[in-house]
């Protein structure tokens, strides 16, 4: 069984706004294995990371990015390893500034970019589609140029999802996070 998830990493509003614009509450309770289909973390620098048991996840939308980015940044990322799909993206202000997706199923050499990625982009590109070119080009068993939106958002936001902690060693402490009321009580 692999992976169908998505994640946003929020710069610049606090856990309560976040949780109060996508109207979710945290339980309280540990998630350590993100089986909920919604948790959050909050990372050693002030971000707050969500994570979702669903790659389509409408926060990940871009309606909804574009709200939740306002004011702020909003960094996000889908994976969908069934069908070797994978994207970044990041919102900034109320707007798109850039995505970079995969979809396997468009060819194994298959990268849109959209907007002005990080130069850090040219450079993952470039050594996944060499190590892609190594192992038989389209005719490999292995899909390099997955890995190329992966490796961009978590070299920007010091997370990858099937790690057990943050590029700097930190462990992250996942809570189950539900639908709120409106009255800012939790549904379950």
């Amino acid at each position: 069984m692999g992976y169908s998830i998505a994640w946003i990493l929020v710069r610049g509003k606090t856990k309560e706004d976040v949780l109060a614009q996508l109207t979710l509450a945290d339980t309280g309770e540990p998630d350590e294995a993100n089986e909920s289909p919604v948790s959050g973390a909050a990372l050693p620098d002030g971000s707050y990371l969500l994570f979702f048991n669903d790659m389509a996840h409408a926060a990940t939308q871009a309606p909804n990015m574009a709200r939740l980015s306002e004011g702020c940044e909003a960094l996000g990322c889908q994976v969908e390893d069934s069908v070797m799909a994978s994207a970044a993206f990041l919102y900034k202000d109320g707007a798109k500034a850039w995505d970079v997706v995969h979809l396997a199923d468009q060819g194994l050499y298959h990268l849109a970019v959209d907007g002005a990625p990080p130069a850090l982009l040219e450079t993952i590109h470039t050594e996944m589609k060499a190590s892609q070119d190594e192992d038989g080009g389209v005719d490999a068993e292995v899909d390099w140029l997955f890995e190329v939106p992966l490796m961009l958002a978590t070299a920007l936001s010091g997370y990858r999802h099937d790690e057990a902690a943050l590029l700097s060693g930190d462990t992250l402490v996942f809570t189950e996070l539900v639908p709120a009321t409106p009255d800012g009580g939790r549904r379950h």
